[in-house]
């Protein structure tokens, strides 16, 4: 008898701890409010059970809050969140712990937007994270931005050599961190 019982017991334990995994491996769910954006890849929102989801646009990566065209990207950022139904397709979860995911609002891709807009860089350290047709659709986003020389891409002179845009933020974030 009392082996039924404890095995009972274990048996619950198990259930209810592998029911607490679940909500680990996925967000809440929406709608979705965005509270904060904090640069151009970066953003908090608070989803329908009002807890915080913290988020990072996989595949790109803009520049740090006191990189040139900081504020550009977040303010592009920011109003294509404002733009309509924001989704998640979220990936991982990062060390700084903020969903690492695919975001759509109104369908549209948010990170392929950025690229688009020349305020991200295709963040080739992580493609991984994505499919190889996004692969190549980022990919071709930053080099039309570049080509066309639009947000970031503005400085570049007419042959193609750097003017005043920012290095890449992992190079900036990787001297910061050397210091």
């Amino acid at each position: 008898m009392k082996r039924r019982g404890a095995l009972a017991g274990l048996a619950c334990l198990v259930l209810l701890l592998a029911g607490c995994g679940s909500d680990q491996n996925k967000p809440p769910s929406g709608p979705y409010n965005v509270t904060e954006v904090f640069d151009g890849d970066s953003f908090n929102l608070s989803a329908a059970n009002g807890k915080t989801v913290r988020v990072r646009l996989a595949g790109i990566d803009a520049p740090e809050r006191s990189q040139p065209f900081s504020n550009k990207a977040k303010e592009s950022l920011s109003s294509l969140l404002a733009s309509g139904e924001i989704t998640l397709e979220p990936l991982k979860v990062d060390k700084y712990d903020r969903w690492i995911a695919n975001v759509r609002v109104n369908g549209n891709d948010v990170g392929l937007t950025q690229l688009h807009r020349g305020y991200a860089w295709f963040f080739v350290r992580y493609r991984q994270d994505l499919s190889d047709a996004m692969q190549t659709q980022y990919a071709n986003a930053e080099r039309d931005a570049r080509d066309t020389r639009v947000g970031l891409w503005a400085g570049l002179n007419a042959k193609g050599n750097p003017g005043l845009y920012p290095e890449p933020p992992w190079e900036f974030r990787q001297k910061k961190k050397d210091r």
